[in-house]
């Protein structure tokens, strides 16, 4: 791999923001604090130029903003744009010569081509390299504006790569990340000394083995209880940065054990079958101290279970929170609303989670729904009524949101009269209130709605609504009502 000129040194300061990115890889806030900080001292960031600052401040913009679900499919077209063009324009000088390094690891063969002569190999089987940084094969790609790897199990030890990492192009690696399944695989890992500070391994415990070209026979692997306990044990478990439990393993006592290990490496933990309540207390009392993204989505999570989560003592800086799919209701939800989690939490999915009137109440009380990033405050398939809908209304942090989805819920003319009146409804461009309990009492108070002037789309299908009603809402909004 041929050596470019080394890029000049990073200034500390952001060689101190790009690790806090990395030690919350879920959190929005420190990678929008660096954009910032590039934006603000573009000059002497030790980059090469302050227009290279700038755009990847810019790509951090956008790609933080594209991680989020939006309605707007306008908008999403114009940063896919914008992503594009900086990808296309930066990516290869941001890579280096980690980018062919890549390409011919990747195009490496194996089975049977690996036994061809060299000769061979090299006129037949080795593409000519050429930079692509669209190419579906490409072993890297840009996360939220930072640079994340995907390596093999062997690569981790290329000391081609492991000079690359020594530079500083590296700093913008978020993580190098190796998939590994099987105790033996993870013991007998072992990186190069450049890489090991970036790797981190993801690893499901639990989980079927599935056959691949490369290994075409997997055995699977027995969970007993002694083989998670020498899991935990093993040194390299402190490289585990996302951890997939399925039921095997939760079923021998994983998360039990889980309680007295050290799991401090873990930043993202995604839980893959029912969560009882001492399972979900289990979970909670586990010292996850750098746990940034949680996803408990369809556990069959209880109130009781939401309880122990909300209030777990190690865990503190939690991000972002997936749980919909479950039926914690309105006392899960009142009890996450008032625990430390407010204070660090800003992703929240909680559709279809059995909340009510109550529950959304306590969001709107809480600081929790000042700290959502939105667009959009998703609360489908819920049963929220008109007093949910009123909490809403007159709840000032809704002027953070430029979407508001209640569909599927108990919403009728009251709700969407509140709705239409509501102060804090300005910012508001997508309504939708599919599958509601609305007349034309709500379709009229929508389309006389003085504070809903930028809303493009308003979705009240699967209503009470008759056609005086539908014509009032096609009268006021034209084509932007879906009625």
């Amino acid at each position: 791999m041929p050596h470019s000129a080394p890029p000049s040194p990073l200034n500390p300061d952001l060689l101190a923001l790009l690790a806090s990115c990395r030690s919350a890889p879920a959190d929005d806030t420190p990678r929008l604090v660096l954009a910032d900080w590039l934006e603000e001292h573009a000059e002497v960031s030790g980059l090469p130029s302050a227009d290279d600052a700038r755009a990847r401040a810019a790509l951090i913009r956008v790609q933080v903003e594209l991680a989020h679900p939006t309605s707007d499919a306008g908008r999403v077209i114009q940063l896919r744009s914008i992503e594009r063009r900086l990808i296309a324009t930066h990516s290869e000088h941001w890579l280096g010569d980690a980018a062919r390094r890549f390409f011919e690891l990747g195009h490496r063969p194996f089975g049977f081509a690996a036994n061809l002569l060299v000769a061979d190999r090299i006129t037949t089987n080795t593409p000519v390299y050429s930079f692509d940084p669209f190419s579906p094969r490409n072993r890297w790609r840009f996360t939220r504006g930072l640079l994340s790897i995907e390596l093999g199990e062997s690569e981790q030890r290329d000391l081609e790569l492991d000079a690359w990492f020594t530079s500083p192009l590296a700093a913008w690696v978020e993580e190098a990340s190796i998939t590994l399944g099987g105790v033996a695989a993870l013991e007998r890992l072992s990186a190069c000394a450049g890489i090991r500070p970036y790797l981190g391994v993801r690893y499901a415990v639990g989980a079927a083995a599935f056959p691949t070209l490369r290994n075409p026979r997997p055995k699977q692997e027995e969970m007993t209880e002694r083989r998670c306990k020498r899991l935990l044990r093993s040194a390299n478990f402190s490289l585990v940065r996302e951890l997939t439990l399925y039921g095997p393993a939760v079923e021998v006592g994983f998360l039990r054990m889980m309680v007295e290990a050290n799991v401090t490496g873990v930043r993202r933990l995604v839980v893959k079958t029912a969560l009882s309540d001492t399972n979900a207390a289990l979970l909670a009392s586990a010292p996850l101290v750098n746990l940034s993204a949680l996803d408990v989505s369809g556990t069959e999570l209880t109130a009781d279970g939401m309880k122990f989560l909300a209030g777990a003592p190690h865990v503190k800086q939690l991000a972002v929170l997936s749980a919909y799919r479950n039926q914690f209701g309105c006392d899960g939800l009142v009890a996450l609303a008032a625990s430390p989690l407010v204070r660090t939490l800003n992703v929240l999915d909680l559709q279809n989670t059995g909340i009510g009137d109550r529950g959304v109440s306590a969001l709107t009380q809480s600081s929790l729904l000042e700290r959502l990033i939105g667009p959009a405050l998703n609360l489908s398939m819920n049963p929220i009524g008109d007093a949910g809908a009123q909490a809403l209304a007159v709840c000032e942090h809704l002027e953070r949101f430029t979407e508001l989805i209640l569909r599927a819920c108990r919403v009728s003319d009251v709700g969407a009269t509140a709705l239409a009146q509501s102060l804090y409804a300005y910012n508001l461009a997508y309504l939708d209130l599919w599958n509601n309990r609305i007349s034309d009492a709500g379709a009229n108070a929508l389309a006389s709605s003085p504070h809903l002037e930028d809303l493009r789309e308003l979705s009240i299908r699967d209503n009470n609504v008759t056609a005086a009603g539908a014509e009032a809402l096609c009268k006021r909004f034209v084509d932007r009502v879906r009625v």
